[in-house]
């Protein structure tokens, strides 16, 4: 009676071992399967929304711009370029900015210059969103005007004339910009790129950074 008692402890102290297995298992899993659908939604179910280039005064929730950006106005339009450590679509913009801007910085870094883009000035910001500073990081989502929260993420910041007032005016654009080839992003970007230097210098004359 005692061994039998014994082999029936052992026995559920077995399958009670097996179960706290399981569900341990199971909690791995799941942790790891949300990590997997997050990168993938980063990277590729959000690399092609719609591009919509109409420019605008409206930051999300009506934000104020930064500093950074409404400083570097006084010298031309200012282009942000929003980046992570894992982006499908980053991977293939990156190469494409960097010969646009004939400039030179690595994924990882923190990295600003004022370029000379078709004779105008242009305050390129460089945003990795794992290497970055506050500031830098709560301005992703200030002109994300389109609500679509995945990267690559593109702004381009001009002047605008608004009932009277010179202010910011600016356009945000996703992923592989919605185009098939690099020579089409290319082309894409460089088209408003121009068009936000005509911009800029229709109503520079106007704008007060304070």
């Amino acid at each position: 009676m005692k061994k039998s008692f014994v082999l029936q402890i052992a026995a559920l102290l077995i399958v009670s071992g097996l179960f706290v297995g399981m569900l341990f298992a199971t909690n791995v899993y799941e942790d790891t399967q949300s990590r997997i659908v997050e990168v993938l939604c980063l990277s590729c179910i959000k690399l092609e929304p719609k591009t919509i280039k109409e420019f605008t005064f409206n930051t999300v929730d009506n934000a104020p711009h930064p500093y950074f950006v409404t400083e570097n106005l006084t010298k031309g339009p200012v282009f942000l370029d929003y980046s992570e450590d894992v982006c499908a679509g980053c991977e293939i913009m990156f190469p494409i900015i960097k010969q646009l801007f004939n400039i030179e910085f690595g994924k990882q870094d923190m990295f600003s210059e004022t370029v000379t883009f078709d004779h105008a000035n242009i305050t390129f910001i460089y945003v990795n969103l794992d290497h970055t500073i506050d500031a830098l990081e709560n301005s992703f989502f200030l002109y994300d005007k389109d609500g679509i929260d995945g990267l690559p993420m593109f702004t381009i910041v001009t002047l605008g004339y608004d009932h009277g007032i010179v202010r910011p005016y600016y356009t945000t654009l996703y992923g592989t910009l919605n185009v098939p080839t690099d020579a089409n992003r290319a082309s894409l970007l460089r088209e408003i790129l121009l068009e936000s230097i005509e911009m800029y210098h229709q109503n520079k004359a106007g704008y007060n950074p304070d």
